[in-house]
């Protein structure tokens, strides 16, 4: 894929003794644009948006320089009311960082242009980042018109093109669905994350395993405990509210390192985890603003362009419902599921599924933390998503399979009741509660081998057995093998929310 982004002048930072003037250009064929004085947390969103600038430049693949700058997309900034959201992605494939920035940081200076756009911001603009100070005044401005600011360095327009591989859009692209997948969330101390990456940092290990592992017992504070040393770190406050033991193992601990500069100034930091080789995201809570790190299982080709299989059961195709969705979000900025289906007049399970299917087109962005959808146009034109989610081998043949017909399926609906611990942040009491989740519980014969998967209320495979020799090699570390596969879809007309 060949973008071409033009820009009417490069970005640029002045700076004089009384005032500076941070000048982000914008794609001139998408006008979006944000003006305003820095008023607080100035220096927070200098150490922040240095840290995007380290994850876009981050790279474990040894490529000559020309090779690596023709691979950099420039990164996408998306303008909502109560949002400024900058958005990169490293060439890897195995990273995903975001900044969310409040509004309330600026005195608006005019009327911002809402939508989406990508930003000129290259790595003389991320250098001249460390000359920010909250002694000067600070002008902030994100468009697409040329700015009065000059430098040794900006001329006048400029077009950018890069040959961006599928691989590495679709990867950006299923980021959004990963962020929408259950999962476990603790919220731990920063300097308890920042005691694991300097531990990191002075032990190198040379043998395998290699995992960060996550360890949560009842009536305990969650642990972090690092492979090959079972080096322990207590994450004090971690609640998680289950009642029997729970692992979860992740990759990727390297590039915690990335978060490292930030986290002497966080409030604390919000871990997400998706569950055994999924992925993970890191959520700083800085002043005013979240910095947000989404890690995959494995770089290049293993990261999140590719197979991981967490998007198997991602509905594709059928989009019938995406032209009322898109009507209910994009006034509105941003909505929850429920909201989107109560104003599109269409069920809860098929807005889900729309929405889903909208964000890896590109189409729509889901808020990790608000649990909210966004309405987020990441390419202008929409691009085709069968171009980049190609015919999956084991699609394919759960296709084959389902046309020769699947024995013994039995469909049973339970609700798993699940007891959540939790202390209250106001009172330090420890509270209760019991919820119900709803699930489908499967078995069938498929081709010989008795398979069995678990499906929650979000239509998707939680759980899963299989006798086949893809399902003794992987388990689920590659998603759900085609016998699963076959089974979900055969079972789809039984799987009702009453």
């Amino acid at each position: 894929m060949f973008a071409s982004i033009a820009y009417a002048s490069p970005s640029a930072f002045n700076s004089t003794r009384e005032r500076a003037d941070l000048s982000i250009a914008a794609s001139q064929t998408r006008p979006v644009s944000f003006h305003g004085e820095v008023v607080r947390n100035g220096f927070t969103l200098r150490v922040a948006l240095r840290a995007l600038g380290s994850a876009i430049w981050s790279e474990d693949v040894w490529d000559s320089e020309a090779d690596f700058v023709s691979r950099i997309l420039d990164p996408v900034i998306t303008v909502h009311p109560d949002r400024l959201w900058f958005e990169a992605f490293s060439q890897d494939m195995s990273v995903y960082s975001a900044l969310i920035v409040d509004p309330d940081s600026f005195r608006l200076e005019g009327t911002p242009s809402y939508g989406t756009t990508n930003i000129d911001f290259t790595a003389w603009l991320w250098g001249a980042l460390d000359e920010m100070r909250t002694s000067r005044r600070t002008h902030f401005r994100v468009g697409a018109e040329g700015f009065e600011v000059s430098t040794s360095s900006a001329g006048g327009r400029f077009e950018s093109k890069v040959d961006i591989p599928d691989a590495w859009v679709r990867g950006f692209l299923q980021v959004q669905g990963a962020m929408a997948l259950p999962g476990t969330r603790l919220s731990v101390r920063a300097v308890d994350l920042l005691s694991a990456i300097r531990f990191l940092r002075f032990n190198k290990a040379k043998i395998s395993p290699r995992a960060l592992r996550y360890e949560m017992e009842p009536e305990k504070f969650a642990q972090l405990v690092i492979e090959p040393w079972d080096h322990v770190v207590p994450l004090e406050g971690a609640t998680h509210g289950y009642t029997e033991k729970r692992v979860i193992r992740t990759w990727g601990r390297r590039r915690l390192r990335l978060i490292e500069p930030l986290l002497p100034f966080a409030e604390r930091v919000d871990i997400y985890l998706k569950g055994r080789a999924l992925p993970s995201f890191y959520a700083v809570k800085l002043p005013g603003m979240t910095f947000l790190l989404g890690l995959s299982s494995f770089g290049g080709e293993g990261g999140f362009g590719g197979s991981s299989g967490f998007d198997l059961t991602t509905p594709t195709q059928d989009n019938s419902h995406a032209p009322a969705v898109l009507s209910a979000l994009a006034p509105a900025f941003h909505l929850s599921t429920a909201e989107v289906a109560q104003r599109a007049n269409i069920p809860v399970a098929d807005a889900a599924r729309t929405l889903t299917s909208l964000s890896y087109a590109g189409r729509a962005m889901y808020d990790l933390e608000a649990q909210r959808w966004r309405y987020r146009e990441l390419f202008d034109p929409p691009i085709d998503p069968v171009r980049f989610y190609p015919p999956d081998p084991r699609r394919e043949a759960a296709d084959r399979l389902l046309a020769q017909g699947l024995s013994d399926i039995e469909v049973t609906a339970e609700d798993a009741r699940k007891a959540r611990r939790y202390v209250n942040p106001n009172t330090g009491e420890k509270v209760e509660r019991e919820l119900v989740f709803r699930q489908w519980r499967i078995g069938g014969s498929c081709e010989g081998e008795r398979t069995s998967i678990v499906v929650n209320a979000e239509e998707r495979i939680i759980f899963g057995q299989c006798g086949c020799e893809f399902f003794k090699e992987h388990v689920m570390n590659f998603g759900p093998c085609a016998h699963m596969l076959a089974l979900y879809q055969a079972s789809a007309a039984q799987r009702v929310l009453e």
